[in-house]
C-alpha cells in the first residue's frame, strides 16, 4: 500500500481529536527557542496513553503549551519519545506487546491530528524531491514513517510511504520513479536484516541508485557498524537525510 498522504484522523475519540487540534492552534504561536520538556514529562504521558486516559492527555499538552513547548517540538521529539519510552518498557518486560501495541496505535493518531497544524497551509503546495519511506515486512508499527513523513513535507520534499510491499513490488517501484532518497523504518531489531536485504537488492539492480538511509528505535548503539555500511546514513533524526538529497 503506496500512501502520499498520512493525515487522515477517524471519528474515534473526536471531543479529543478536537480539543487537540484547539491545542496545537495555541502551541503554533509558541516560541520554541530555548524551551523543551522533562524526562517526567514523557513518562506521565506513556502513562495516559497506556490507560488509554483523553482527558490527562489534553492536561498535559495543555501543560507543556503553557511551558511554551512549541508544536514542532511535541510533534518531532515528544510523542516520538514517548514512542521510544513505551517500547523500552515492552524491551524490559514491564507492559505486554498488546499494551505497547495499543498505544503505539494511540500516539499515531495524535501524529495524524497535529500533522496539518504541524506543516502549515503552504506544505500541499511543496515542489522538492520525491522521497520513498519503507516500512520492512515484519515491522507493524508506523509512528516512525508518519513523523519522518511530516518532517520531510515541512522541509519541501514529497514523501511516499510503501507498507505491504514484497522486495520486487519496491525494486520496479523505485525503477518507476525517480525518488532523491530511500529510507527504511525499524523499530524491531528483528527486522534489521529485511532492511539490509532490501537495500542491498537495490544497490545491485539500478543504475543509479539513490542514498539509502535506515531510522528507528531497531538501530541501536548495540548494532554492528558492519552491518550498516550498506546505508548511505543510519540516523534517528530525519532532518540529517535532508542534508544527502541536497548533496545529490
Amino acid at each position: 500500500m503506496l500512501e502520499t498522504d498520512l493525515t487522515d484522523v477517524g471519528s474515534e475519540h473526536s471531543s479529543l481529536n478536537l480539543a487537540l487540534l484547539a491545542l496545537s492552534e495555541i502551541a503554533q504561536r509558541k516560541s520554541n527557542d530555548g524551551l523543551s520538556y522533562k524526562e517526567e514529562d514523557v513518562e506521565k504521558f506513556g502513562d495516559a496513553i497506556r490507560a488509554n486516559n483523553d482527558d490527562e492527555q489534553i492536561e498535559q499538552i495543555e501543560r507543556l503549551i503553557r511551558a511554551g513547548v512549541s508544536l514542532d517540538i511535541i510533534y518531532e521529539k515528544f510523542i516520538p519519545e514517548v514512542a521510544e519510552l513505551l517500547g523500552n518498557q515492552w524491551k524490559s518486560n514491564k507492559v505486554t506487546f498488546v499494551e505497547v501495541s495499543i498505544g503505539a496505535q494511540r500516539l499515531q493518531r495524535l501524529s495524524r491530528i497535529y500533522e496539518k497544524q504541524y506543516l502549515g497551509p503552504l506544505y500541499s503546495f511543496a515542489s522538492g524531491p520525491d522521497i520513498l519511506l519503507i516500512l520492512p515486512k515484519g515491522e507493524i508499527h508506523t509512528l516512525g514513517l508518519i513523523t519522518a513523513s511530516g518532517i520531510f513535507k515541512k522541509a519541501g520534499s514529497n514523501p511516499s510511504v510503501a507498507v505491504g510491499y514484497s522486495e520486487n513490488e519496491l525494486l520496479e517501484l523505485v525503477k518507476k520513479n525517480e525518488f532523491k532518497l530511500i529510507g527504511l523504518s525499524v523499530a524491531n531489531s528483528g527486522n534489521l536484516s529485511e532492511a539490509i536485504a532490501i537495500a542491498n537488492l537495490m544497490f545491485n539492480n539500478l543504475d543509479q541508485c539513490p542514498p539509502i538511509i535506515i531510522g528507528g528505535q531497531g538501530i541501536s548503539r548495540s548494532t554492528n557498524e558492519e552491518q550498516l555500511k550498506v546505508f548511505a546514513l543510519s540516523t534517528q533524526d530525519p532532518s540529517e537525510a535532508l542534508k544527502l538529497i541536497k548533496q545529490t
